[in-house]
């Protein structure tokens, strides 16, 4: 291809175009870039585009350019690159090695202006950080006039505790979930930081399974199943004595079209268990609330040498 079809391409291209040499240097930009910035090849060539970077991204983004750059690899980085106006305008900038005859002869990158979404991926995480703060706060408060509720009724002491632990398990799947934007949470993770609260000694508990990431009304509904687990381990179970311990492994199968996650829940080691006469909160919610929400099966089991339970829920 000739310079000047080259040129003709590059400068009808509906992105902004650059080019390096061996040298690192850039001997190209095209005509949507020069008019972006409103300066000149000359003025652009060799490091002079890097003037128009702004200040607080010009070592990131240099740094990503000449590593990459030495290593031969494509490359893919935002920054704040100087419009003709003065104005700053966030860039996505992909940068990619080309040959000649098999030989490495530089670079060639096309930017295109992403600003609005910028603003808008900024927007969402003010947003969510309000939200996610407005709900820690209303949990809180919510635990505070429960306790003294609670209190002044003359509850029994466990009720109150069981109650805190479960908006414990609840704050901590929102933290999961506000980590991830709420687009869901990691199970291993919720299963490590819902367990974490209960465990006497990391030792006297397994956890074994495929990493798969929840729902956030999942998450929810089996955070506070795998707390209520706990909580009865931790009174009644395998972590009531000084031995116990509690493994919980799973998998992850598929059912027709749906992958399906089948956990198993299982104690050893403490002291002889008995059906309960009657069942609880936890009981109903892993019998009742947890299949019906899920769309799943569950099992609970009081055998003498310690509790089981089994789930099977899609995911």
């Amino acid at each position: 291809m000739s310079d000047d079809l080259f040129e003709e391409l590059a400068d009808n291209a509906p992105v902004m175009i650059w080019r390096s040499g061996l040298d690192k240097l850039c001997d190209f930009f095209n005509k949507s870039w020069l008019e972006f910035t409103g300066r000149t090849s000359d003025q652009e060539a060799g490091n002079g585009w890097a003037q128009g970077v702004h200040p607080d991204d010009y070592d990131r983004c240099l740094r990503i350019y000449t590593s990459s750059f030495d290593a031969r690899s494509e490359f893919s980085m935002e920054y704040r690159l100087r419009r003709h106006d003065g104005v700053y305008r966030w860039i996505l900038d992909n940068g990619k090695p080309f040959y000649r005859g098999g030989a490495f002869a530089g670079y060639f990158g096309s930017c295109i202006d992403i600003h609005e979404r910028k603003e808008l991926e900024e927007s969402r995480a003010l947003l969510i950080a309000e939200l996610n703060h407005r709900v820690k706060n209303t949990l809180a408060i919510i635990q505070a006039l429960a306790r003294q509720s609670l209190a002044g009724a003359g509850a029994p002491k466990e009720v109150e505790r069981r109650f805190s632990a479960r908006l414990m398990a609840l704050s901590k799947v929102h933290e999961l979930l506000a980590g991830q934007g709420w687009q869901g949470a990691g199970f291993c993770e919720l299963v490590r930081e819902v367990t974490g609260f209960s465990v006497p000694d990391p030792s006297r508990i397994e956890i074994d399974g495929p990493d798969v990431k929840l729902t956030p009304a999942r998450a929810q509904t089996l955070a506070l199943a795998l707390k209520e687990l706990s909580l009865n381990a931790l009174e009644y179970g395998a972590w009531s004595n000084d031995a116990g311990k509690v493994s919980i492994k799973w998998t992850i199968g598929e059912e027709g079209d749906r992958h399906l996650l089948d956990l198993e829940w299982r104690e050893t080691g403490g002291p002889p268990v008995e059906e309960p006469t009657r069942r609880g909160f936890g009981s109903r919610l892993l019998l009742k609330l947890l299949p019906h929400e899920a769309g799943g099966t569950s099992d609970l089991r009081f055998a003498p040498g310690g509790v089981t339970a089994r789930m099977s829920l899609p995911v």
